[in-house]
């Protein structure tokens, strides 16, 4: 029996990071830091990079309103061929619900999709890469790094 292709084998590194949207934007726009996201991704071994669904949706909805959308959707199509794209499930709704009636009691409401993409880290067990520390850092058991403007 042949091996299979690299491309072929099963993703055999579990999630470590889930990458919030405006980690994923920042190479898409070229923002400023965006080669330091650019060298994380290419480092991360193959399998432990996710971004939400609802991210997903995020960019995809960016996309079409951004200047030179068909450039960008070729770029983003390659980012999804080296990471997972993790679906809302079952868990990842529960830990919202917590997070959002914590954040409701503690009047630090953030929004809708924030804290659905840190629920869902929490219930995958992965660091939440994000830029967006004012919203993410009000969120009590969640592991945060931020590639963006990293040292």
């Amino acid at each position: 029996m042949a091996a299979r292709p690299q491309a072929e084998r099963p993703l055999l590194q579990a999630v470590k990071y889930l990458l919030d949207t405006c980690i994923i934007e920042a190479p898409l726009k070229e923002e400023a830091g965006h080669d330091k996201v650019r060298t994380r991704i290419a480092a991360a071994p193959r399998g432990s990079l996710a971004i939400s669904a609802l991210t997903t949706v995020e960019i995809w909805t960016g996309i079409t309103g951004a200047r030179e959308p068909r450039a960008k959707r070729i770029a983003f199509e390659a980012w999804l061929k080296v990471m997972r794209v993790a679906p809302f499930d079952a868990d990842a709704a529960r830990q919202a619900f917590v997070i959002q009636r914590y954040l409701r009691q503690t009047g630090q409401q953030i929004g809708r999709t924030d804290p659905m993409i840190a629920a869902q880290a929490i219930a995958m067990g992965a660091v939440c890469v994000t830029d967006n520390l004012r919203h993410f850092l009000r969120i009590p058991g969640l592991t945060i790094e931020n590639w963006l403007r990293a040292a």
